[in-house]
């Protein structure tokens, strides 16, 4: 019934929406696009998720390339050579020669090492953890130094990195968007940086030309870029906070790429992949969707009825109903798509039955059972809907889940509580290595998630896997971890990995989505008609 009317809904705005200008110039390529809400600040220390400035007007030290099998490979970027140690912990590296900045300064090692200490020290540093694995970064956290000890600048162009422990996965850390090297003079001599267009200065094919609050903000290219100069000329991104109205703007030509992740699946599969099939560019959010279970709780301290909860659970249905199929079933946490995979993971097969057994070998019976989903209102109706299934089919095998709702803010404060009982979460991969997620979730140092994870030993192993050099000793030991934790353990329920689509209009010749199907994506990766 819902389906039905937003598409409804959808027809009647056809009438009543206001014109949104589109920007377009007789010489110039401009890429029109929107997003639904506006972004917070320019600069990524400060930010966990507005990340089309930094892959757009920065770079980085190595970035993941896309390949056409839809593979992918670590590649150098501002990197022109580098070794590490035998044991791992040093790194020494020679930047690119000749690189400028948007301003003309050259790059220089020092630009670098201001990068690492400047996501530790910024007034609002959120995105420090790449940061915080180097010598020295604890110190200069507590305001104990004023310079990163364990970043060495031995020449204009080359300077040494020492980890506090060894970590195999850092090169691919180092693609992350936290990782944008910025101009130490610019950063320096700005007083708030992250706020003004003119002084947000990178050496990637763009700069910020205007920022308009809450409307659009506009990218334009790179005079100085080193690199291939990307096809688009202007970059306009519009904020559009309503789908129905990004969806219109589209069929109206006011859009070049709609994300259409936030449509309603009966739009995408009424419209788009009937009228724009060809048009269509798939790819995936790479990373799992799961239900978290706190071990704290009660009830779900007891792995029988952890791997009831599993079993109880229509994962492709909910795959189907609220996103069209469009995604994978996933049995582990390590997504397809991340180095690590394991294809061979035992399946959590759909059984009400055989939960109902095991919650009756647990001790309980028929409506013993009762937690609480936490629910974040701000995520949308097709989140909430997935909510009312999942409560559906535990209600099935005699588990009560009360769902409750809570605004973003309050939302985000009780699970840093350690008392939050289940709740949804999807975790989109930064950087490509398992680490990226079993790290984030199942070590020693993850806390405010309320997981609550109990097992010590795989903790301290998770801890540990990031220091094995070889690659294939590494990946056998994440895998291992993983079926410990999902299989054995039962202390997450992971449901899919969703396609990511998105459609391009008649301006756009080709486009390759971010590797880990973030929306903000590259615009280089744009080619234009």
């Amino acid at each position: 019934m819902r389906k039905h009317l937003a598409f409804l809904l959808a027809l009647v705005m056809v009438l009543t929406i206001a014109a949104i200008p589109a920007y377009a110039a007789d010489e110039e390529k401009v890429l029109n696009l929107a997003s639904e809400s506006d972004i917070l600040t320019l600069d990524v220390a400060q930010t966990t998720d507005d990340y089309f400035i930094p892959h757009n007007v920065f770079d980085r030290l190595f970035e993941i390339k896309v390949n056409p099998d839809g593979g992918t490979d670590i590649v150098p970027s501002l990197v022109a050579d580098y070794s590490v140690s035998d044991d791992g912990l040093t790194y020494s590296f020679t930047l690119v020669d000749g690189v400028e900045f948007s301003n003309g300064n050259p790059l220089t090692a020092e630009d670098v090492k201001y990068t690492f200490e400047h996501l530790l020290t910024a007034p609002k540093a959120c995105n420090y953890d790449i940061a915080e694995e180097v010598v020295g970064a604890e110190a200069l956290l507590d305001g104990e130094a004023e310079e990163l000890e364990g970043i060495e600048v031995t020449g204009d162009l080359t300077f040494t990195l020492t980890l506090v422990a060894a970590n195999a996965g850092y090169i691919a850390e180092l693609t992350s968007p936290a990782m944008s090297i910025v101009d130490k003079e610019t950063v320096e001599s700005v007083g708030d940086f992250g706020t003004e267009p003119a002084y947000t200065i990178g050496s990637g094919p763009y700069i910020v030309s205007e920022w308009v609050p809450n409307d659009h903000f506009t990218l334009t290219r790179n005079e100085n870029y080193w690199g291939e100069a990307p096809d688009a000329d202007v970059v306009v991104m519009n904020v559009v906070p309503d789908a129905n109205t990004q969806n219109l703007m589209f069929q109206k030509g006011e859009l070049d790429i709609i994300d259409l992740d936030a449509l309603d699946s009966s739009i995408i599969d009424s419209v788009y992949k009937t009228t724009y099939a060809d048009s269509i560019v798939p790819g995936y959010r790479v990373g799992v969707t799961f239900m978290s279970m706190n071990e704290n709780n009660e009830f779900l301290s007891d792995v029988n009825v952890r791997k009831a909860v599993q079993m109880a659970i229509n994962r492709q249905s909910l795959l189907d109903n609220f996103y069209g199929g469009d995604g994978i079933i996933q049995n582990g946490m390590i997504a397809t798509g991340v180095w690590g995979h394991n294809d061979d993971l035992e399946p959590i097969n759909y059984d009400p039955e055989g939960a109902k057994a095991l919650l009756a070998d647990a001790g309980y019976e028929e409506g013993q059972i009762t937690f609480e989903f936490s629910l974040d209102s701000s995520s949308g109706d097709t989140t909430a809907m997935v909510y009312q299934q999942i409560a559906q089919d535990l209600a099935a095998v005699g588990i009560t889940a009360e769902i409750k709702s809570y605004d973003e803010s309050a939302w985000l404060d009780f699970r840093k509580t350690e008392e939050m009982p289940a709740f949804l979460g999807t975790w989109t991969m930064d950087y490509n290595d398992p680490a990226n997620i079993l790290g984030t979730f199942f070590s020693n140092s993850t806390s405010g998630r309320s997981l609550n994870y109990a097992n010590q030993e795989i903790k301290d192993r998770v801890d540990a896997a990031s220091s094995i050099i070889d690659d294939d000793e590494r990946m056998a030991e994440y895998q291992a971890i993983e079926h410990a934790i999902v299989v054995e353990d039962a202390a997450v329920v992971p449901l899919y990995e969703r396609a990511h689509l998105f459609c391009i209009g008649e301006k756009v010749a080709s486009f390759v989505p971010h590797w880990a199907g973030f929306s903000n994506f590259f615009v280089r990766d744009v080619e234009m008609n």
